[in-house]
């Protein structure tokens, strides 16, 4: 109990660094801890968003589990079906997920069917008995009643459907003889059905049951399985689980369902089961994406797990530092060293325990930051992941206190070896010079960073040669790791130098300085080693947010602006036209574009042009635009006559094009109006891009002709020639073909009058804050003729909410914050120590007449000198890095196809923010120091010095 207390007051003495010891500790496991989390949670979104879209691709459940097994010819196959019922029920109830319903199909071998009554001249048709379990809950009877459970007067009662009776031209108590070798059964239609509920029940059903004769399911068992088993057939058993309750640990469990089931079938029959389970593949997918995306969690938090570590070593060593004379007493005293080692670690298991508990729960409001994040210090209102504490959590979070205890643990270590003597003359030595194994590890992490670079370089250079493609986007984890080290690396160099620097400044200028600054030189440069983990942790911080942040910004602009060039505009209406065509021109497509496909045809299709102003008074519409599109156009060069059949032309009306259009300005020689500005000066003129111009040889001012479709065509005149234009790749191959993909703009009133007038869709772009529902009702509502709609906005959600992005900038947002706090922590208990070590120095300053305003312009003077200086070294090594490492991000991109090429982005806003933060930090932590060097009675310092 003694050292209980001991241990309790010692805590108690140093309740601020035992705090801030307590909450790195819990940081530490609650960012470790929310690592599994959140994959679990991004991973199950995204399964469960593919599993819709797969129920809306096929129109099937995504839940279905079914396997069908055959009995026909089995000794004993009653027995044997009911092993295998028994079987499937212990096996889907292991898979522990919610069951939405179960059904399954018994049925006969296919029986000869005849009528009873003699005079009916229908030949025999062949038919079967089965039943379905769960049958009553999902029908309503339309005609007749239920089948009784036993025969009536010999005659068995069945249930049909409504396609049954048309199919066999019967009627309700139509009289049948099923009859099969020497078994013949009397039924009856006493009952139609028809499904109902939005249950799966039906859906996973195919349509045989509608061509057969339902019998009630007690006495299918009784006649059928218990005293004609030979007369059994194929049976299928099905469930449907309810998709949305499927959790990363389900996914192998429902994996293995397939092998489970048929070693166990095959211990009661010769296996011949066939499986069903459309959704495996989408399941087996996820393995590998939860696998990727751990990486690259566990990639992004480095930088914040080693800045953790080092604040925990800090606090560990802050703690020691103050208690270096008692632990030295205690070892004179006799105490051994592992005696030392267990008071302390008692505080720190204490400690550690209660982070254990605390720290998942936070962990898991922390993964609600990081799904709320859009971007890197960017927050929206979305809809909430779903997220839940799991196992893996909480072995993690043990894992990480293991490591932070070994952190914590090593100052003390050091310490506990210390007598009253060691620990006297460690003292005098504490500003002597670095051991030579930290300037060599420090030189270490700056050469594996250098190492990284030059190695990703040439990676990207031997992918570009050979025209490799990455087949996923997913980004290197290493590209984050290695810019850290760079930073911490080169940070450690600077800081080497730095002393240096200050003591040629200080000699430089020694006979000029104030005060405050003769002071302030002396201190910094002398006792550099003082400031070296806060100005390490300053540099790390912003250094990793600046580079963070452009990171952040060139992956999120460059996906988003993919979807942007790709669509060009943010909805594109395709418009039906009334037309001379036959219907079957158009089976497969839309009116329009099949018309490359039917030059067969001699007669001249004519189009009826539809009203265009009903398009233009959406509400929700601010602009719309004409945009005619033909593949397979031939363009012959007037000049030399030489000619290519894969061209695309797009008709346009410049001004509408362009106000609709999203384009990037910098992909062109000149700003993208100007050429749109050449459209429009001549009607003739067209812009043709570098492939026409290649395989052409063709220049401004040349003269070409277009055609297409056994049309006469008409002359063009060459404006301008373009690389890129909005919705066009130049990098995509023509279909059968090895050539490139070629473009020519041409004005759409003069394609009209000068060759055909052909159908064209409709480009709108919406107004600012106008919602997608409002606009559908507005189509809705005004009957247009509307073909088919490709809305730009679900891709650019569905990006958004991609597992890459949300834990791109959910971890690069979160992990800044976090080593936002842990500086300011660190810089908070820093100066106050500081001041505190320093009050006799303080009150010689008052003693010999310097006045408070001048101690603290000595305070602020220190700050510039270490914080500031760290902040300004933080941002320069940010912006180098983000030089050097971030154009690497092209590597995870598909560079040969991606449209507009891949561009290092930067927005001053993004670096504004980590500014502002630091800045309030900075003022903050300094309005406190200030108060708190107030608050010391210095005039008491000399007196407090010679006691």
């Amino acid at each position: 109990m003694a050292i209980f207390k001991l241990i309790f007051r010692k805590m108690l003495n140093n309740r601020w660094l035992t705090g801030s010891l307590f909450l790195g500790l819990i940081i530490t496991v609650s960012l470790v801890s929310s690592i599994p989390t959140y994959t679990s949670s991004i991973l199950q979104k995204m399964l469960i968003s593919e599993l819709e879209d797969y129920q809306i691709r096929t129109n099937q459940f995504p839940g279905e589990f079914t396997f069908t097994d055959t009995f026909a010819n089995i000794k004993n196959g009653g027995e044997t079906l009911q092993d295998i019922e028994k079987v499937k029920k212990d096996i889907i109830q292991e898979v522990g997920l919610p069951i939405l319903t179960e059904v399954d199909t018994l049925a006969t071998s296919p029986f000869k069917v005849s009528y009873v009554e003699e005079r009916q001249s229908k030949p025999p048709q062949a038919g079967k008995l089965l039943t379905l379990t769960n049958l009553e809950d999902h029908i309503n009877l339309i005609d007749g009643k239920y089948p009784e459970p036993e025969p009536v007067d010999g005659i068995f009662e069945v249930l049909v459907s409504e396609a049954a009776l048309k199919k066999r031209e019967i009627v309700l108590g139509t009289e049948f003889y099923l009859q099969e070798k020497d078994v013949q059964f009397h039924i009856k239609p006493v009952g139609v059905f028809q499904p109902v509920g939005d249950s799966p029940y039906w859906s996973m059903l195919e349509d045989n049951y509608s061509e057969d004769f339902i019998l009630h399911e007690d006495l299918f068992r009784k006649v059928i399985m218990d005293e004609n088993e030979k007369l059994l057939g194929i049976s299928q058993f099905r469930t449907a689980f309810d998709y949305y309750e499927i959790k990363e640990d389900d996914i192998p469990r429902m994996l293995g369902l397939e092998s489970r089931l048929r070693s166990e079938i095959n211990q009661v029959k010769n296996d011949s089961v066939l499986f069903r389970f459309p959704i495996k593949d989408i399941l087996r997918s996820y393995a590998n994406k939860g696998e990727q995306l751990t990486i690259m969690l566990w990639s992004l938090n480095v930088p914040v797990l080693i800045m953790l570590a080092v604040y925990l070593y800090m606090i560990s060593k802050l703690i020691i530092d103050r208690q270096l004379t008692e632990i030295s007493v205690l070892a004179s005293r006799g105490a051994s060293r592992w005696q030392i080692l267990g008071i302390y670690f008692i505080e720190i298991l204490t400690l550690s325990i209660l982070a254990f508990f605390i720290g998942p729960y936070l962990g898991l409001q922390l993964c609600k930051v990081l799904g709320a994040s859009n971007g890197f210090l960017e927050f929206v209102q979305r809809s909430s992941l779903p997220i839940e504490l799991t196992s893996k959590a909480y072995v993690y979070a043990f894992f990480a206190l293991l490591a932070s205890i070994v952190m914590i643990m090593i100052p003390v270590y050091r310490a506990s070896g210390q007598s009253i003597v060691s620990h006297k003359q460690e003292s005098a030595r504490k500003f002597g010079k670095q051991n030579w194994y930290t300037i060599t590890f420090e030189l270490l992490l700056f050469g594996i960073s250098i190492y990284g670079l030059m190695n990703f370089n040439r990676r990207q250079q031997d992918l570009l040669a050979i025209n490799g493609n990455p087949s996923d986007l997913m980004i290197d984890p290493i590209l984050f790791f290695i810019p850290a080290l760079f930073i911490i690396g080169l940070g450690l160099i600077i800081l080497r130098i730095y002393p240096f620097v200050l003591m040629l400044i200080y000699k430089l200028g020694a006979k000029f300085w104030p005060v405050s600054l003769y002071s302030t030189f002396l201190q910094v440069s002398r006792s550099a080693r003082q400031y070296q983990f806060l100005m390490l942790f300053l540099i790390m911080t912003i250094g990793i947010g600046v580079f963070s942040a452009s990171a952040a910004r060139t992956i999120n602009s460059n996906l988003e602006e993919q979807i942007y060039y790709e669509y060009g505009a943010d909805v594109k209406v395709s418009v039906r036209w009334k037309s001379t065509a036959p219907p079957s021109m158009y089976a497969g497509g839309q009116p329009g574009q099949q018309g490359q496909q039917n030059n067969a045809i001699s007669e001249r299709v004519v189009y009826t042009e539809p009203s265009f102003e009903p398009f233009t008074q959406i509400p929700e519409v601010e602009q719309t635009a004409k945009v005619f599109q033909k593949e397979g156009v031939t363009v012959t060069m007037l000049s030399n006559n030489r000619t290519m059949s894969y061209a695309s032309l797009m008709g346009i009306e410049s001004k509408d094009f362009g106000e609709v259009n999203w384009f990037k300005d910098s992909l062109l020689q000149h700003h993208w109006y100007e050429y749109l500005n050449l459209l429009a000066k001549e009607p003739s003129a067209v812009i043709i891009s570098r492939e026409v111009a290649r395989s052409l040889n063709a220049k401004e001012g040349d003269y070409i002709k277009l055609r297409w479709d056994g049309l006469d065509g008409a002359d063009f005149v060459v404006y301008g020639i373009v690389d890129y234009w909005p919705t066009f790749n130049p990098l995509k191959k023509v279909p059968e073909s090895n050539n490139n993909a070629a473009l020519v703009v041409a004005n759409l009133p003069y394609i009209q009058n000068m060759i055909s007038l052909e159908p064209y869709d409709v480009w709108m772009k919406l107004k600012p804050d106008v919602t997608r529902e409002q606009f559908y009702e507005s189509i809705t509502d005004k009957g247009l003729p509307i073909y088919s709609i490709d809305d730009m906005y679900p891709k650019l959600i569905d990006l958004k909410n991609s597992a890459l992005l949300l834990g791109l900038n959910g971890t690069m947002t979160l992990g800044f914050l976090i080593s936002l706090m842990i500086s300011f922590i660190g810089f908070i208990l820093y100066w106050i120590l500081t001041i505190k070590s320093r009050t006799l120095q303080y009150g010689i300053y008052r003693a010999m007449g310097i006045p408070m305003p001048k101690l603290i312009s000595i305070l602020v003077s220190e700050q510039v000198l270490t914080s500031g200086i760290a902040c300004m070294l933080g941002v320069t090594i940010g912006s180098i890095t983000s030089l050097l490492y971030v154009p690497l991000f092209k590597l995870s991109f598909n560079v040969q196809e991606m449209m507009p090429p891949f561009a290092v982005i930067s927005d001053a806003s993004d670096e504004m923010k980590i500014y502002m933060f630091v800045i309030i930090m900075l003022v903050l932590g300094s309005s406190i120091l200030i108060g708190f060097l107030r608050s010391i009675k210095i005039d008491q310092a000399i007196k407090l010095g010679e006691d």
